[in-house]
């Protein structure tokens, strides 16, 4: 575990917490059980449960896994108390580390960040997370646009149905996870003034103006991609019954023909017969009828 210290206040940083760290941290601090265990576990919903004596919160932190380009989820625990300030997650975790980066190396930084309590820490820490959300949103945005321009200006036939599929995805994941901190980061206001004081109020109605925006951007996204997938199974559909409609007027030209290809195989009397020019006289006949169903169907425009 990591620790820094400035003026009282101390955040520690744990990117592997063990099980031995946490119960060191749950008899040092006094932290519930009951939060110990979310801890070690892997997959607990993001909330905020108040104490005498700290505030323990769960955040789930969307990011875009960069060999499967899936949106899912990191699980950061923290606890706060009036001078101590405790993450811990599994893995390392990009803004974390930056973060930590930045306030180790800079004295100025420790200042803004640390100097106003860990309430105020708690704000600029979700504000550094939400504000990655934005990339992320629009990296979704900008994938449905280059899927619209292919399917509108691509006059090939194009299947998209995957990489609508995986937008699709992915915009799911990034709704599941804003949804519950909406109403986490709305909650923390009311929370004990002691950890969270009145004047913070402002500051996380900032935090989530920027969740509304991103769940209005991810809302239209998610009326885009419905459409999108609309038009491009109204685009299959439309080729495939052009296909249909073709092997339709092949087999209907073709009938007429095979009648009389069959006619004159049998050992029966038949016209023209007789005739040492018989094959051409019935090659051109069936030359006729065969031009003259194309030439019918070109004008109902089935051609």
């Amino acid at each position: 575990m990591r620790v820094l210290t400035h003026k009282g206040v101390t955040w520690h940083d744990d990117p592997a917490p063990s099980e031995q760290v946490l119960l060191e941290l749950q008899e040092k601090d006094g932290f519930h059980e009951l939060d110990i265990e979310d801890c070690l576990s892997e997959h607990e919903r993001p909330k905020v449960e108040e104490y005498d004596s700290y505030l323990f919160l769960v955040f789930h932190i969307p990011y875009r896994a960069r060999k499967t380009g899936r949106i899912i989820k990191e699980e950061v625990n923290i606890f706060m108390g009036a001078d101590f300030f405790v993450t811990l997650h599994r893995g390392k975790i990009p803004i974390l580390d930056r973060l930590w980066r930045d306030l180790e190396n800079s004295e100025d930084m420790r200042q803004e960040y640390l100097q106003h309590g860990t309430g105020f820490f708690l704000y600029e820490l979700m504000r550094h997370f939400f504000d990655d959300v934005f990339p992320l949103v629009d990296s979704i945005r900008k994938e449905l646009r280059r899927m619209e321009d292919i399917l509108f200006e691509n006059d090939e036939e194009v299947d998209l149905l995957k990489d609508i599929m995986a937008v699709n995805r992915n915009i799911i994941s990034m709704r599941s996870i804003l949804l519950p901190q909406r109403t986490l980061t709305a909650t923390l206001e009311h929370k004990n003034k002691k950890f969270v004081p009145e004047e913070l109020g402002l500051y996380f109605d900032d935090i989530l103006d920027a969740i509304e925006r991103q769940w209005a951007l991810l809302d239209t996204a998610k009326e885009m991609i419905d459409a999108l997938q609309d038009t491009h199974e109204s685009f299959l559909t439309h080729k495939t019954n052009a296909v249909i409609q073709l092997l339709t007027i092949f087999s209907v030209t073709m009938l007429p023909l095979t009648f009389i290809t069959g006619l004159y195989g049998m050992n029966v009397n038949l016209p023209f017969s007789g005739s040492p020019n018989a094959f051409f006289i019935v090659i051109g006949i069936m030359g006729i009828i065969f031009t003259t169903m194309l030439t019918y169907f070109a004008r109902k425009h089935w051609l």
